[in-house]
Order: structure tokens, then sequence, then C-alpha cells
């Protein structure tokens, strides 16, 4: 039995049979069944429904931050397991569509496992699947819907700390490279009948893996006379580095050497972070395109310096700490 017989026919058990039988021997004469028609059938609640036609994109979003975001240990610590409700509003939000492109989320009670799944962002708000385009033919008939892929399906979660408006801030804006440039990755997509097409990679990598962290940043170290130069490019993210959350931290980390061989203590450079709102200092994020460089004095008989830039996912953690992530080290001799 074909995948969309058995949709239809769980949809007519459902609804007492009527509904199916209705779309199955409507048009008897041309034995046609229309994705638009199933469609149409169904009710979508859950992205288990979108498994079966779409398996490798669903293989990508499983184990995404995108899907454990309401199970994620360490959004349930910080949230105080979700006690502060303005947290679950985005990390397990109802369809975007609903409140609005770049509004406010608001939370759901449902499908805890799934997190931000397949229904929160493509389901829209008069019931229909929303894609890049238009596909009566198919089984969820994906309507297009141009706000769908735009920056402001992002914003309406992912602008609660101004990572949107860092965007707007930047050049990446003006020359209309988006969110899904760097977080989905192009691919290339198998249909069932042999044929390919291009599409999206749905894992959405972020402040979690060391690849797209590196990208972010150009990381340089050098002497000039008696000084030690440090300083960060923000080259790479289309917005502030690091975004997002206030406990995101990236550290210029530094220490000198003398000749019989023992190093210093490590020794912090700079900083860039958005401090808590109970917390005294000021922002130090970068913004895209930025650079900020430290110039720190060589004391006398340092033969090597060593330098590290680190990417922390807490602020007060220390290096040995698996939220805390290497991603540059460098080392100088000092002639």
């Amino acid at each position: 039995m074909s995948p969309i017989l058995r949709i239809l026919l769980a949809v007519g058990l459902l609804a007492g049979g009527g509904t199916a039988y209705a779309v199955l021997f409507a048009k008897p004469a041309e034995n046609v069944i229309r994705g638009d028609d199933v469609a149409k059938a169904m009710s979508w609640q859950s992205s288990e429904q979108c498994k079966q036609c779409h398996q490798d994109v669903w293989d990508e979003w499983k184990g995404s931050h995108h899907q454990i975001s309401y199970l994620n240990p360490e959004v349930r610590a910080l949230s105080d397991d979700f006690r502060n409700k303005e947290c679950q509003a985005c990390h397990l939000s109802q369809p975007v569509s609903i409140t609005g492109f770049a509004e406010r989320t608001l939370p759901r009670q449902t499908r805890p496992t799934e997190g931000i799944g397949c229904i929160t962002c493509h389901l829209g708000k008069d019931g229909e699947i929303m894609a890049r385009n238009s596909r009566p033919d198919v089984a969820c008939a994906p309507v297009q819907n141009e706000m769908f892929f735009s920056v402001e399906l992002c914003a309406s979660c992912h602008n609660q700390h101004e990572t949107t408006d860092q965007w707007r801030a930047s050049h990446y804006a003006e020359e209309g490279i988006g969110c899904s440039d760097c977080h989905m990755d192009k691919v290339e997509r198998v249909l069932a009948d042999g044929s390919k097409k291009p599409g999206r990679e749905h894992r959405f990598p972020g402040c979690h893996e060391p690849g797209i962290l590196k990208k972010a940043g150009t990381f340089e170290v050098e002497l000039d006379g008696d000084e030690l130069v440090l300083a960060l490019t923000n080259s790479g993210a289309g917005h502030s580095y690091p975004t997002e959350e206030r406990h995101r931290a990236v550290d210029m980390m530094y220490r000198f050497v003398t000749a019989d061989g023992a190093p210093d203590e490590w020794q912090l450079g700079f900083r860039f972070r958005r401090p808590y709102r109970d917390e005294p200092g000021e922002d130090t994020q970068l913004p895209a395109g930025e650079r900020k460089e430290v110039r720190v004095p060589v004391p006398a008989g340092t033969v090597k310096i060593e330098a590290r830039l680190w990417y922390r996912l807490k602020p007060f953690i220390g290096d040995d700490d698996p939220a805390s992530t290497l991603l540059e080290e460098r080392e100088v001799i000092v002639p």
C-alpha cells in the first residue's frame, strides 16, 4: 500500500471514513490522488507525520538543538526548569505563523520531545504547510510563502536577545545573506523517483559546534616591540560574536614563559560578552565585521608567549569544563 493511501485510510478511520472516502473516490475516472486533497484531509500536529516522506530531513533534525530545545539540561538549568515561562515561549513554541512572523511566539504544552520541530516553522495559520515552493502534487501540498524563508521567521525567537537586530545592522543584511545561508548548509535531496533536487540541511549548527565557531572569528597574536598584541575580528558571523544568551563568552587568554621554562598563570586579555542585567559592566559583544585589539606589556625575561581563544557556553567556568571550547592556540617566540 502506498504511503499516501495509508495516510488517507488512517484519516478515514479517525473521521468515520467519510473524509477519506470523498478524497479517494471524488475523481474515480482519473484515478489520481492529489497532494492538496490529502493535505485538506490532514490535521498537522506533529513532526512524526513528516517522517515517512522526509526521513533524511527528520534524521538531521533529530538530536539537533532545535529538537532538544525543551529537554536540553543546560537550558533547563538556566531557566530554573522552565519556571521562567519566558524561556518556554521559544523553547517549546506554538507555530510561528500563529503569532506572526517576527512577533514573539507563545508557549505550547504538548510534544515536549519535539522542541522546535517541523510544525513550529512549516505550519501556516490556516493549517497549510509552508515551504519555499508550492507543490500540490505531493502529500503535504506545501504552499509557497516568502515570509517562511525570510529572516523574520527566525526573528520570532532569535531576536529576544537582539541577534536579528545585530544582523540588520551588518553588511550581511545589505548583501541579502540571511540566517539559512550560514545555519542551513546546502544539500542534495534524492526524491522517490531517483531524481535529485537542491535542499537545505536541518541540523542548524551554532554555538555548540567548534567548526562554525572557528569560522566566526579571526584570531591574531603578534609581538610589536615590547608589547603583545591580541586581536579578534568578527569576520564570519552575521551578528555579534558571541550572540544570543548573556552567558555566552569569548575569551582571549595569554601567558608568558621565561627562560627556565616556567609559564605564568593564564591571564584574560579581553572578554567578549553581554553581562547579565544585574551584573556590572558593559556589552562587549563584537559586532559583525569589527575588530578588537588589546596590547599587553611583555615583562623582561620572557622567551615565549602563548595565547588561546576560548568559547564558553557559561561565563564563570574553567578551561577544563566541557562547556569551554578551545578555538585557537598561538605561540610567539620573543627574540
